[in-house]
């Protein structure tokens, strides 16, 4: 079970930085081309899929700390 859920973790994690990068790009080249229908639609097309799997890998992460006996104060 604890192997699954960290596999499953960096998997979001890589998937929602992953799509973090591609929205701020799409933006910026949005931005340098003066479209704001570019700007806008990254999000539209990116934003929920981000933040998703944001959330998903959040609760992943939460669930880790009960799985591996974490302990608040540790390094």
């Amino acid at each position: 079970m604890k192997n699954l859920v960290l596999v499953l973790f960096k998997i979001g994690l890589v998937l929602f930085l992953a799509l973090g990068v591609a929205l701020v790009l799409a933006q910026a080249v949005g931005l340098v081309a003066g479209s704001p229908g570019l700007v806008s639609g990254a999000v539209s097309a990116l934003g929920l899929a981000m933040t998703v799997s944001a959330g998903v890998t959040g609760l992943l992460g939460f669930l880790m700390s009960y799985l591996f006996h974490w302990k608040t104060g540790e390094d």
